[in-house]
């Protein structure tokens, strides 16, 4: 008997050994497998076909002996009808399978959101390795560009600059984290509409670079007479590309709180290529049109993203002079709908905190009038803002992006009741009430005290 069970121990352990170490050998192993972290989808020209990156994560980056090139973007383009043919396609190329379980943001161009993208959104959210966290992205540019453009020597890993930049929104509000499965029940909903993160290109420190160096190589290579007319003609061409892109930032409606870019021009420029201000909003699947940074801010606002942000006011006491506001919200947005009348009344109340940043020498933050004053001019600009915001969701795109509709539900005793209520129709007239509470404190007074 005992000779027997040690038998039967020692072929159970000869299995599980067996069975413990079979994965190794498997396609299943890291070194079969090519993980993607970035997916772009363009259109092509006189094709039914879409032209698909993928952005591949180079395993030697994660290093810590890893040098600058290993950093750079693996990006392989595919021209196929569908992100599973994409795929498909793929694999038979890159010599490994393709895994998608680390992809951490999907970039749809802004011509193919306009045509809708409900297949390969739905294509994504059937995919058992696609985690519903992704993030789904408009670029005003190409994707496969707004993907080029996003390596930064700053992180040595480019996964981190796709986790981080979202939760930007928490500090900032200029723009939102937009997950797949977010994304995805939105647009699927008739009572509401879907926002997605908007992406577009800037100037850059490294293309400068690369377009200079281009441009001496091109000039060492040729005659004298040849450099001055190439040299005129590179000049031409950076000029024409400097203002097609100012063009294309101000036809979006790029704005910032900040002065220098009330013309919708980007401020930016730096060792990365690209930024992320501003929403692209959707009726059903479709692209329908943008949201500024300001108007991004009042979204983020009202559905309780931003922790803190920072904005900018005109001193009530000089003109041409500002004063810098960071701005806390106390507590949640008060949100209520009323559908006694014929048009729905929104009632939006906002509790928040202020402290000023600049002292101005004219300004005696320790007199309560002043600070009055102050908190008057926010609620004011804050109150316009947001009215504005509503306006354009309403009137011009004509959808619920904010989810009001969720309140209006409330006052309907079944689901047929308020289908027949017919809201989507019933938001373009809506009402609204904005109400500000708001204290502002004076940081001279906190650092004196």
């Amino acid at each position: 008997m005992k000779k027997a069970l040690k038998w039967i121990i020692f072929l159970i352990s000869i299995f599980i050994f067996l069975y413990a170490f079979s994965s190794s050998y498997s396609s299943e192993s890291i070194d079969h497998l090519d993980y993607v972290i970035a997916i772009g989808i363009d259109s092509i020209e006189n094709s039914e076909n879409f032209e698909y990156s993928f952005e591949f994560a180079n395993i030697s980056s994660f290093s810590e002996n890893a040098s600058p090139e290993d950093s750079k973007p693996i990006i392989n383009k595919v021209s196929a009808p569908s992100i599973s043919g994409a795929i498909n396609i793929l694999n038979s190329y890159v010599g490994k399978q393709v895994n998608l379980s680390h992809c951490k943001v999907v970039i749809f161009s802004d011509e193919v959101a306009q045509k809708g993208i409900i297949s390969d959104i739905a294509s994504l959210m059937n995919d058992t390795q696609i985690r519903p966290t992704v993030n789904v992205l408009i670029s005003e540019v190409s994707a496969s560009k707004y993907i080029e453009g996003s390596a930064s020597s700053l992180e040595k890993v480019l996964t981190k600059y796709y986790d981080i930049f979202p939760t930007s929104s928490e500090y900032t509000g200029y723009t939102s984290n937009v997950t797949l499965e977010a994304f995805y029940n939105n647009i699927t909903n008739k009572d509401i509409g879907a926002v997605a993160i908007l992406g577009r290109t800037v100037k850059s420190s490294k293309q400068e670079e690369k377009s200079s160096s281009d441009s001496s190589s091109s000039s060492s290579s040729s005659s004298s007479g040849s450099e001055e007319q190439g040299g005129n003609e590179a000049q031409g061409q950076e000029q024409g590309g400097e203002e097609q892109q100012n063009q294309s930032q101000t036809e979006s409606g790029h704005d910032s709180p900040s002065e220098t870019t009330s013309q919708g021009q980007s401020v930016l420029e730096g060792d990365r290529g690209t930024e992320n201000i501003g929403l692209c909003v959707f009726k059903d699947d479709k692209d329908i049109g943008h949201l500024t940074a300001m108007e991004t801010l009042c979204y983020s606002m009202l559905i309780d993203e931003v922790d803190n942000f920072y904005v900018r006011l005109d001193s009530p006491y000089s003109e041409g002079q500002k004063i810098d506001i960071s701005i806390d919200a106390l507590s949640s947005t008060k949100i209520s709908v009323d559908v006694a009348q014929e048009n729905p009344i929104i009632k939006i109340k906002l509790n928040l905190t202020g402290e000023t940043l600049n002292g101005l020498d004219y300004l005696d933050y320790s007199d309560t009038k002043v600070l009055n004053d102050i908190n008057n001019n926010l609620k004011q600009y804050l109150s316009n803002e947001i009215s504005n915001y509503l306006n354009k969701t309403s009137k011009e795109f004509k959808v619920d992006i904010t989810g009001f509709y969720k309140k209006a539900r409330k006052n309907f005793l079944t689901l047929k009741d308020f289908d027949n209520y017919n809201w989507t129709q019933k938001y373009e007239n809506a009402e609204f009430d904005v109400e500000i509470n708001s204290d502002i404190i004076s940081s001279r007074l906190i650092q004196n005290s």
